[in-house]
């Protein structure tokens, strides 16, 4: 009877089916896992807004391109030309957005929290801080993001994505969760839990890289890498949703919520997401089989250890270091975005955005919609054999770095005409969707065994490009006022970047699998040493072997 069952255990479960195969779920996992990364991120970008008192400000000065009600000129709408009906329509809704943040600031900016005010749950006040604190407050987390990076690398190579995600995410949903203690207490005590979210942030991108390689065929691959872009929904959602709970209940509660949901988030994470097949309870055989057949002779089962890990000729690779340079010029294009795009709609242009708006969720949502696009044509064209994987990553580069490039060029020239600026900004971050095919995929094709650890050196170094962006826009546009002939030569070094990453790469990059990439021998126990030099026939016939 027992021997009965064992054999027809199997047969019955290699013939279950799922409607949909465990690697989707994984890819859901992923992307929600950015997705809650990215709202932890942007929580104090939007946050300090409401929780720092700033006097009542006369915003019909604010700006260079400035529309003021009383003196503006209704433009005639034309029935032919659809472009003037959204130019009306939005000079419309930056008027009302401007009325309704004047009258909101004259209600919570008027009471400033007293030093001395004991402990509350929701208290609404604002903090009596000044600039300079919340010019630290904003860059802490990229303080930490850096050397998380590196960090998140090493761990989800060694101990497996799966752990990495996990507790740093349970981490950092519970330092969220106190944020709104800690900084009633000291705003260095919040500085301070902002540079550990940033390093926790730093990990999950790196395990995310780790766990495409354990689970993606290598024809998939590219929508695998699609399912990081969880992070730019996460810009979509996270500016409106976090606001809106800032504006119509109070700003703890801008903590606490998506603090909580995280936390809920975590238990399915743990259910369901797991390192790879092999190690995966609910997989069913036939899909176990096939990514491990695809994956042969490419990705290890094993995880490496340190000494297994060629950190030399990683270091002075060629094509390595050509990537990590086009990775810089992406990642400094969407610092740009992240850490100016505000800046410049509302300094330069003149809106008055307070829920982050479509102007600003708009390029975002574009590179998620070309991203979509670019990863299956990626691996269509990968799979069909049409090109050869090193030309479709140089290709790719005309997308995700030189139109970018030019539509960042174009942006400065067109002044206060913000129809039209909004426009080449939704196509410059929109055609950087590409990066899914070009950057983001290549350290998968150079050694899928060292996948995130490869993705930790690249983000560690491209991340500084968000501690480089604020000083430099402060230096050249900041300080005169944010005329918009200043910002022409921002936008100048942003695609003066994103240009020269590109050629770089195409002159060093390569999508072959990297030497390298084999796992070195571990040493062998004493006992089998000895073994060894008793009896030389076997290693003999190991070494012909």
């Amino acid at each position: 009877m027992h021997q009965e069952c064992d054999e027809n255990t199997p047969l019955i479960t290699s013939q279950k089916k799922r409607w949909i195969p465990m690697r989707i779920w994984i890819c859901v996992m992923m992307f929600t896992a950015c997705w809650t990364s990215y709202a932890c991120r942007l929580q104090m970008p939007i946050l300090v807004v409401p929780m720092i008192y700033e006097p009542p400000i006369n915003y019909t000065v604010a700006g260079v391109c400035v529309f003021d009600e009383p003196t503006r000129r209704r433009r005639d709408v034309n029935f032919l030309d659809p472009g003037s009906y959204l130019e009306e329509y939005i000079l419309d809704r930056v008027e009302e957005e401007r009325d309704q943040r004047l009258q909101r600031r004259q209600v919570t900016t008027s009471v400033p929290r007293s030093p001395g005010a004991r402990l509350e749950l929701f208290s609404g006040l604002p903090f009596d801080w000044t600039p300079t604190v919340r010019g630290q407050l904003l860059a802490a987390y990229g303080y930490g993001n850096v050397p998380g990076n590196f960090i998140g690398g090493w761990i989800s190579l060694r101990y497996g994505p799966r752990r990495a995600i996990l507790w740093t995410s349970i981490l950092t949903a519970l330092i969220s969760l106190i944020s709104p203690f800690l900084a009633q207490w000291h705003w260095g005590l919040l500085m301070f839990s902002r540079i550990i979210i940033g390093i926790t942030g730093g990990v999950t991108f790196p395990a995310c890289h780790t766990m495409v390689a354990k689970w993606a065929p290598p024809d998939e691959r590219a929508r695998f890498i699609w399912s990081l872009l969880g992070g730019t929904f996460g810009t979509i959602l996270t500016y409106p949703m976090i606001a809106a709970i800032a504006e119509e209940i109070n700003w703890e509660s801008g903590w606490y919520i998506p603090s909580l949901l995280m936390l809920m988030w975590t238990v399915v994470f743990a259910l369901i997401a797991y390192d790879s097949p092999v190690e995966h309870p609910g997989i069913t055989d036939d899909e176990k089989s096939y990514i491990l057949t695809a994956q042969a002779g490419i990705v290890r089962t094993e995880k490496p250890t340190w000494k297994q890990t060629p950190l030399k000729e990683i270091l002075s690779s060629v094509p390595f270091i050509s990537l990590v340079i086009c990775h810089f010029g992406n990642l400094f294009l969407l610092f740009f975005y992240q850490n100016s795009l505000m800046l410049y709609l509302t300094k330069a242009l003149g809106f008055q955005l307070t829920k982050g708006g479509a102007a600003a969720g708009a390029p975002w949502g574009a590179r998620m919609l070309f991203g979509f696009f670019f990863s299956w044509a990626g691996d269509t064209i990968k799979r069909k054999q049409i090109i050869s994987v090193t030309l479709l990553r140089k290709l790719a580069t005309i997308f995700s770095h030189l139109l970018p490039g030019i539509f960042l060029i174009l942006v400065g020239y067109v002044g206060c005409d913000f129809v039209l600026a909004n426009i080449f900004l939704f196509f410059a971050l929109g055609f950087n969707g590409a990066a899914l095919i070009s950057n983001l995929s290549n350290n998968q094709d150079l050694a899928p065994n060292f996948a995130g650890f490869l993705y930790g050196i690249m983000n560690t170094v491209g991340s500084t490009s968000g501690m480089i962006i604020p000083p430099v826009v402060e230096e050249i546009a900041g300080k005169f006022g944010n005329p918009i002939d200043r910002w022409q030569i921002l936008f100048w070094i942003g695609a003066g970047v994103c240009l020269a990453s590109m050629v770089v790469f195409l002159f060093g990059g390569s999508g072959h699998i990297q030497s390298w990439n084999e796992l070195r021998p571990i040493n062998r126990p004493k006992d089998d040493v000895e073994a060894r030099q008793t009896n030389p026939e076997s290693n003999v016939r190991e070494e012909q072997t």
